[in-house]
């Protein structure tokens, strides 16, 4: 005899009031073990098999990108749909992730049968959103009006029936924590049931060749709410982020089976959707201004350079006391730590009496070390209170030891920057050469910087 907890599926062996793992109350529920028969001769029947290389042949000639007519979208995934592909999209609430979809659901219902599982809203909400996206010059042809097609059901087991029977193009689950199914205990958005609602989605996309895309709500540590198995069987999954604020979203691959998970795609929000943004870098440097505290960095995303303006406020204590405070915003804390700490002792620069704030304009979470440079840069001029060049770009990874290496790159980033017009760059140690009418200022030491 044990006891299994509806929400997060752990199992005791005693009752309690309270789940011991996730702190909920009356989720604790009696289950009973079947113990498999000892003496039980039956042997079960060999799995198939076949030979791999065979399969290479018919894989690479069947393999067919299914466009969804945004080319941002389209970046990020890899080119595409792939036939039977399961891709989970999650975000911040409010943040576009069903108006996107919504978006390529109107793009493929042109010419493909388009279901949307609409598990959070009703049809008649589903309209008003669709009514708010479309202009007055968008005309709904005949064909869109047959093919785009909703449900508000939320068996999966039902919704599977419904998936093999008929041959769609595209389905749409907003969101796989609504759907419920009568094989796990628990309500909708437990462990359980996201567990076996998303096997049994990724399964019947496996049989029917169907893509499917799933929204999937995060908890209020930033993580995809939910079994972390959901994100292991899917195909892709998607982050969507942007500030309530911000005008500017952007979607980011954290895990691509088919394609490659350092692309970006940057999106406007507008009254009328989500507009794409084609080049990132006029909205990341837009009205930058002359000051001291900024330096552009450029960031590689994939097959894009992007420029940014990375921020840097500097403040000297004088009487105040309690630690010193190291604020980042679109990098992470440690890192602006380990800079700050190798700036004071390698780089010439004392911030052991200075609280250091740095921000990357425009929302963007950056992630790639060849950052390091340009935050070095910005915190640099405050402390100095020197103007930084705006026609100068930083493109390096900074040391513990002090030293700058150049990043994988290098080379990619000097060719657009001679491109969009920049006169220098500085940039780590690197065998990058000289490109169009570019300075190229190579520097091995911090302290050089």
């Amino acid at each position: 005899m044990k006891y299994t907890c509806s929400v997060c599926g752990s199992e005791f062996l005693r009752w309690a009031g309270r789940c011991p793992s996730c702190g909920e109350w009356g989720t604790l529920e009696e289950s009973k073990e079947v113990p498999k028969p000892k003496d039980s001769k039956i042997k079960a029947e060999p799995a198939n098999y076949k030979k791999l290389l065979d399969e290479k042949e018919k894989f690479s000639s069947s393999i067919n990108r299914i466009s969804t007519e945004i080319s941002e979208f389209d970046r990020v995934l890899g080119g595409g749909f792939i036939e039977g592909e399961v891709i989970l999209v999650s975000g911040e609430p409010g943040v576009g992730k069903s108006t996107l979809l919504l978006q390529v659901a109107l793009n493929l219902a042109k010419k493909e049968k388009v279901l949307y599982i609409a598990g959070e809203e009703s049809p008649s909400q589903l309209y008003t959103r669709v009514d708010r996206l479309t202009s007055k010059k968008d005309s709904f042809g005949k064909k869109m009006k047959e093919n785009l097609l909703v449900t508000d059901e939320i068996d999966v087991d039902r919704l599977e029936s419904l998936i093999s029977d008929n041959g769609f193009g595209l389905v749409i689950a907003d969101s796989i924590q609504s759907l419920t199914s009568e094989n796990a205990r628990g309500y909708s958005g437990s462990i359980g049931q996201v567990r076996i609602s998303g096997a049994i989605l990724t399964r019947v996309a496996k049989e029917t060749k169907t893509p499917i895309l799933m929204v999937g709500q995060i908890n209020k540590g930033g993580n995809i709410a939910g079994p972390k198995v959901l994100e292991h069987i899917v195909d892709c999954v998607l982050y969507f982020e942007g500030g309530e604020f911000n005008q500017y979203r952007i979607l980011r691959g954290m895990k691509n089976r088919f394609g490659s998970t350092n692309e970006i795609g940057v999106f406007e929000m507008t009254s009328f959707g989500l507009k794409e943004v084609g080049n990132p870098s006029l909205v990341f440097l837009d009205n930058a201004n002359k000051s001291s505290g900024s330096a552009i960095g450029a960031v590689l995303q994939g097959s894009r350079v992007v420029f940014v303006e990375v921020q840097a406020l500097v403040v000297e204590r004088e009487h105040e006391g309690g630690p010193l405070r190291r604020v980042a915003n679109g990098i992470k804390k440690p890192r602006l730590d380990m800079l700050c700490a190798v700036l004071s002792r390698r780089g010439n620069v004392f911030l052991g009496d200075k609280d250091v704030f740095v921000n990357v304009v425009g929302g963007l979470t950056v992630n790639n070390p060849a950052i390091d440079l340009a935050i070095c840069a910005a915190i640099k001029s405050a402390v100095k209170d020197c103007v930084l060049d705006r026609d100068t770009i930083y493109f390096g990874e900074v040391g513990l030891t002090g030293e700058v290496r150049g990043s994988w790159g290098v080379d990619s980033v000097l060719s657009e920057a001679s491109r969009v017009g920049y006169k220098n760059a500085i940039v780590g140690r690197s065998k990058a050469k000289k490109v169009g009418e570019l300075v190229v200022k190579k520097v091995s030491k911090l302290k050089s910087l």
